[in-house]
């Protein structure tokens, strides 16, 4: 059984170490900058010298490509099989919100990378992320379109399209876990928001 730095045994190896190093990258990204944080730093957090860092790892900027994709995509995704398997856009609106909020309350410290350290990627992985986003964004515009046509919206408009998503995306600065408000009541009330924001008059 492989020790670890500290000398005690290390049970996080291959895969579950990787993991590991993820989640204390994320959180230090969250809670100090991308920039900020330098690899002896991250070594020192996780437990391992420099060298055992490198083996799970090629550079700082792998972790925060890896952190940005995985959350995106799988935000995207998701978007994607609401909008193929939900008929009536006023519930899509409510699982992706839903979806969203709960997605920040339990990956707080990787969704805040997500959506405030982009620009620290180079190219092209910088475009490829924002390609994601722009998937992910796509399929709101979509579903607000939808719910026009069918009468329950006001014509599409892409800055109440911003507005909106900006509404559930920075909910991660101010989210608090355990907070006073559950992530359901939270995504229920940034609903009810959304959807009246959207509603066409007399609908």
């Amino acid at each position: 059984m492989a020790t670890n730095s500290m000398g005690g045994t290390n049970q996080n190896n291959g895969g579950t170490q990787k993991k590991h190093i993820l989640e204390v990258a994320a959180r230090l990204f969250a809670e100090r900058g991308f920039h900020a944080i330098g690899m002896t730093e991250l070594g020192e957090a996780v437990h391992l010298g420099r060298g055992a860092l490198y083996h799970h790892i090629r550079s700082k900027e792998d972790l925060l490509y890896e952190i940005s994709k995985e959350y995106i995509v799988d935000l995207a995704e998701h978007s994607k099989h609401v909008a193929q398997t939900e008929s009536d856009p006023r519930e899509c609106v409510k699982l992706l919100g839903n979806y969203l909020i709960d997605k920040i309350t339990t990956y707080q410290p990787e969704l805040t990378v997500c959506f405030r350290e982009i620009q620290s990627l180079a190219e092209p992985r910088r475009t490829e992320v924002l390609s994601w986003h722009s998937q992910y964004e796509n399929c709101w515009r979509d579903v607000m379109t939808k719910g026009a046509k069918l009468g329950y919206f006001r014509p599409f408009d892409p800055i109440a399209l911003k507005g909106i998503l900006g509404m559930y995306f920075y909910s991660y600065i101010w989210m608090r876990q355990g907070g006073r408000l559950s992530p359901r009541h939270i995504a229920e009330r940034l609903n009810t928001m959304a959807l009246r924001a959207l509603k066409r008059d007399g609908a």
